[in-house]
């Protein structure tokens, strides 16, 4: 008779905030998770661009947690020579959390991350949208091949589950239409503006609170919002699109103005992806939208995210809410890790 193990290694590439997010994640939920799904995770590697450490034993979460923001290399057993591969090839963890930045034009480095630790064995769940923009057919494939797990879920929209709910609940559908407010940041800077707040004022209060970037191009131009509809196009739809394929345009360009305009006929302005099926064809856009009280996205307000799946077996599927932040956002990465465990993928 065979026994399941229920002990794996975790691996955090990439120390930023989300990565911080997920040493305190598993100071809160570690227990939590060994008694409700009986699934012991030991974090045992950390790594930067500048190195990191490892410890067999696991490593210690609180002493990483109360090292905070500082430098990696200020903590103790800090080695500049421990590297990814290293610790791939020496067996070092069963799973990476991939957390690099993301680059859309060429996915690196995550790229080369997920694509080594897949083709050696190693289970996968990252925030990376770059890997997943560019090589979703072949990293998807490979991971099938080997029976392994990659979770993709924090790309989309953090806690908001957009790929639970278009790959998962519409199982056997033939989806036709993505859409969705995909972006927070925008999402809230639109609902100041309906309080009176121009653009700039709105964008200022978001970025004060933490919730816009110091550079918000990516959220304000619309490309948060194309990225993330690019992959679930890919990985719901099987949709072969780019992101160059996709119109976009952001939301900087409107005024008090057209939002009061819209509020006294009873709408509101929404930034929406959509993709749909064209003769064959997946398509997609990025666009500013009216919408009244009788749609979904109407009653999406500040932080607040949505995602609305349209097929043909299944009918309509609207998902809503979901926390942002990086500990939701960590909590999405690990949900990615506790469902492969209950389903089997992870042995």
């Amino acid at each position: 008779m065979s026994f399941r193990s229920n002990k794996f290694r975790l691996g955090i590439v990439g120390y930023g905030n989300l990565g911080r997010a997920t040493v305190n994640l598993l100071l809160q939920k570690s227990e939590h998770w060994r008694t409700s799904d009986g699934i012991d995770l030991a974090l045992t590697c950390v790594l930067d661009v500048n190195g990191g450490f490892y410890n067999a034993d696991g490593l210690n979460c609180e002493a990483l947690a109360a090292h905070g923001r500082a430098s990696l290399d200020s903590f103790n057993g800090f080695d500049a020579k421990f590297n990814f591969k290293e610790m791939i090839d020496e067996r070092l963890v069963d799973i990476i959390a991939e957390y690099t930045p993301t680059n859309k034009e060429t996915g690196e480095p995550g790229l080369s991350h997920i694509r080594y630790a897949l083709q050696n064995g190693i289970h996968v769940t990252t925030s990376n949208k770059g890997p997943i923009l560019v090589a979703w057919p072949e990293l998807s494939l490979l991971a099938r091949n080997k029976g392994l797990m990659l979770g993709v879920g924090c790309t989309t929209g953090g806690a908001l589950p957009s790929v639970i709910a278009g790959r998962d609940a519409m199982a056997g559908a033939d989806t036709s239409i993505i859409e969705g407010v995909l972006n927070g940041t925008t999402n809230y800077i639109l609902s100041r503006m309906e309080s009176g707040l121009d653009y700039i004022e709105a964008l200022k209060e978001a970025q004060a609170a933490g919730i816009a970037e110091t550079d918000p191009g990516m959220d304000v131009d619309g490309w948060d919002s194309a990225v993330k509809l690019v992959i679930l196009a890919k990985v719901v739809m099987n949709g072969n699109i780019d992101l160059k394929d996709v119109p976009v345009k952001g939301i900087s360009g409107l005024s008090i103005k057209e939002m009061e305009t819209e509020l006294k006929a009873g709408r509101r302005i929404k930034l929406i992806g959509r993709a749909w099926r064209e003769g064959g064809v997946v398509r997609a856009s990025v666009a500013p939208e009216s919408v009244d009280k009788t749609h979904p996205f109407y009653s999406v307000s500040a932080k607040d995210k949505c995602v609305r799946y349209v097929s043909d077996t299944l009918g309509d599927l609207f998902v809503s809410g979901g926390a942002s932040g990086p500990i939701p956002a960590a909590a999405s990465a690990m949900r990615d890790v506790l469902l492969a465990w209950r389903t089997g993928i992870i042995v």
